[in-house]
Order: structure tokens, then C-alpha cells, then sequence
């Protein structure tokens, strides 16, 4: 299967405006945007512990997922999710 045909399987199961994410509780959530999430590095308009809104969640062609933030794409390797309890 190609990229392209796993990305239109999978785009079938996501959506740009939530994630699905297990919490503290192990319990599975689904969590809509915006939601907020720390830098766990450095980036040129995000400091390094700076907590951020998130304004959707992408897949790249290479099928990684990006958050877009302030209109830009990030990695999501790069954050953590702050859940609210």
C-alpha cells in the first residue's frame, strides 16, 4: 500500500480538530481544539516549557502527524498535552 492509499484510510478515522489520547485514568478521550501543549524544545517562536494552544491536528504525506501552531507545522514528538483533570 502507498502513503498516499494509507493516508486516505487513515483520514477516514481522524480529523484535523481532535486526537484521540489515553489519560492519567488510562481511560481513552477524544480532545478537540484547541488544546494546549508544552514545547518540550526550542523552536523560534516557541520557547522551550512555553505552553501553546494547538489549532488542528495534520498527517504529513510522509503519514507523521503535525500540530499546527500559529499557523505553522510542528512535529508532535516536540510536545506534550496538557490534560485538564
Amino acid at each position: 500500500m502507498s502513503k498516499e492509499e494509507i493516508l486516505k484510510e487513515l483520514l477516514k478515522w481522524v480529523s484535523s480538530d481532535s486526537l484521540l489520547v489515553i489519560d492519567k485514568s488510562s481511560k481513552l478521550r477524544r480532545i478537540y481544539v484547541p488544546f494546549w501543549v508544552v514545547s518540550l524544545v526550542d523552536f523560534p517562536d516557541i520557547a522551550k516549557d512555553q505552553i501553546v494552544p494547538v489549532d488542528a491536528v495534520k498527517l504529513t504525506v510522509e503519514v507523521r502527524e503535525v500540530y499546527v501552531i500559529k499557523g505553522t507545522a510542528y512535529y508532535i514528538l516536540y510536545f506534550k498535552i496538557v490534560l485538564e483533570s
